[in-house]
């Protein structure tokens, strides 16, 4: 993996029994513990599966058997590889949504990944009354009914990966987000705090019909985006 190469890892949430314990054998305590929490039978499925393609993948790049990973939490909760009592230089980032994971891993830079399913009957209207800025929203009540879902998904996950990346949680106000609503993807402006919106490169996802993603990186921070898979 080249020093600015972003690698995307779009992996299928599904396992034959076998492969399944042989995820579930990855997990470190904590981890096994969070998955039996699980009411849905689903749900825990979900979790063992991408926590241990997650350290699969991961192991590959600091050349360490998966099961031995460590990780640690930043305050709001992103979660970072520490090796030898410090943290690696390797960034990543997980997402997962219905039946799909996607894990962004960077060399250095901070970086946030997002992937929707679209869901039917979903709010989008009441979403984008909240968190959308008023460009934003301007744009998208004005699409025509088979255009606004694609258009919702866009906006929202360029959002969400961006309050990936800086692992702010749930207490931004992802209305100060404000992406662009033609042209090339990128940010029009952010909160002050942040920077600058020209200091991030964004870019939207083409994960086919009813899936919507987008990355986010610090701006200078990727050269090749390379999709791959296990």
């Amino acid at each position: 993996m080249a020093d600015k190469d972003i690698d995307l890892w779009f992996e299928a949430l599904a396992a034959t029994g076998g492969a399944y314990q042989r995820y579930w054998a990855l997990l470190d305590k904590e981890e096994q513990t969070k998955a039996l929490r699980f009411v849905q039978e689903q749900h825990r499925a979900r979790y063992v599966i991408s926590h241990g393609k997650v350290r699969m993948i991961l192991a590959r790049y600091i050349d360490k058997p998966p099961e031995t990973l460590c990780f640690e939490q930043e305050a709001a909760g992103k979660p970072y590889l520490v090796v030898d009592g410090r943290p690696h230089e390797v960034k990543f980032n997980l997402s997962h949504s219905g039946d799909r994971m996607m894990l962004a891993v960077s060399r250095h830079e901070p970086v946030g990944v997002d992937i929707e399913v679209w869901l039917d009957g979903f709010d989008c209207a009441a979403v984008a009354e909240e968190c959308f800025a008023e460009t934003e929203k301007a744009f998208w009540q004005a699409l025509p009914a088979h255009e606004k879902a694609d258009a919702f998904y866009r906006f929202w996950t360029r959002k969400e990966s961006f309050v990936k990346a800086i692992g702010a949680g749930i207490s931004l106000d992802v209305s100060q987000v404000v992406t662009s609503v033609d042209g090339a993807s990128r940010f029009i402006s952010l909160p002050a705090r942040y920077g600058a919106a020209g200091q991030w490169r964004l870019v939207d996802l083409d994960l086919g019909p009813g899936l919507g993603g987008a990355l986010t990186v610090r701006a200078g921070g990727m050269e090749r985006l390379c999709f791959r898979r296990l």
